[in-house]
């Protein structure tokens, strides 16, 4: 008998639709339009909001992986091997493969390696210091994090700072009531709006899926798709725009 709600399957699979979405808006939707609101398209502003969902569920999968995984380390290794497989992937469908830009930014898989390592290191502490009023695992913890972002910051990872501050904050909350949950991805939002992220408050709405999920996987034959699908569908968007609309 299945439960009720969503499994991890389709909300990784709502996460894949919004992030298509995104990327096809970033790859051919015009930004600017003298006709739109303060000159930027409209329809470049719906399609790169929608993505914003993307990110939010991901990043709750990610902390949800880290806790039901029966190795965390091997689950790291996973996660940067194909970090490494996508990232010329990646140059490529935005154009930065053979420029000197291509440093610029790393895909958002390093980001959750990064994160994964945190959460690693933090579970770490947290068996040393049990208790977690402790005055030594408050201090780890918070250098921990410090590291985690500083490191995002210098690697220039997607969604580098606030990237990793929402996966610690799925992480720090999840086995918080929800509403608690709820005001601090909201705190968060308007913390980006400060940092020039200022569309991710349209994650949002990404909550609400989130809400109804089971606490299942679903298929495991559909574990490895999620890892071909993000760098194989850059790779044909990249190739419709560079070789065959060109």
């Amino acid at each position: 008998m299945r439960s009720k709600g969503l499994n991890s399957n389709v909300l990784k699979i709502i996460a894949c639709i919004c992030m298509l979405i995104d990327h096809i808006t970033y790859l051919w939707v015009p930004k600017y339009d003298p006709n739109g609101w303060m000159n930027v398209s409209v329809k470049f502003l719906v399609g790169r909001s929608i993505g914003r969902s993307a990110f939010m569920i991901f990043s709750f999968l990610l902390v949800e992986g880290f806790f039901k995984t029966k190795n965390r380390a091997k689950y790291i290794i996973r996660m940067l091997v194909v970090a490494l497989i996508t990232e010329p992937i990646f140059d490529y469908m935005c154009g930065r493969l053979n420029s000197v830009s291509f440093y610029v930014l790393q895909n958002i898989l390093f980001s959750f390696v990064l994160a994964l390592a945190a959460m690693y290191v933090l579970e770490i502490i947290k068996k040393k210091y049990f208790i977690i009023a402790n005055l030594k695992y408050n201090l780890f913890s918070v250098l921990v994090c410090i590291a985690a972002v500083t490191a995002a910051h210098f690697l220039r990872l997607d969604y580098g700072v606030v990237g990793i501050a929402l996966i610690l904050i799925f992480y720090f909350m999840r086995d918080m009531k929800r509403s608690y949950l709820v005001l601090m991805v909201i705190l968060w939002t308007i913390g980006c709006l400060f940092l020039e992220y200022q569309l991710e408050w349209a994650g949002l709405i990404a909550l609400i899926p989130i809400s109804m999920y089971n606490g299942e996987r679903g298929s495991k034959n559909l574990k490895w798709f999620f890892y071909v699908f993000y760098p194989l569908h850059m790779l044909i968007l990249g190739i419709f725009r560079w070789e065959i609309l060109r």
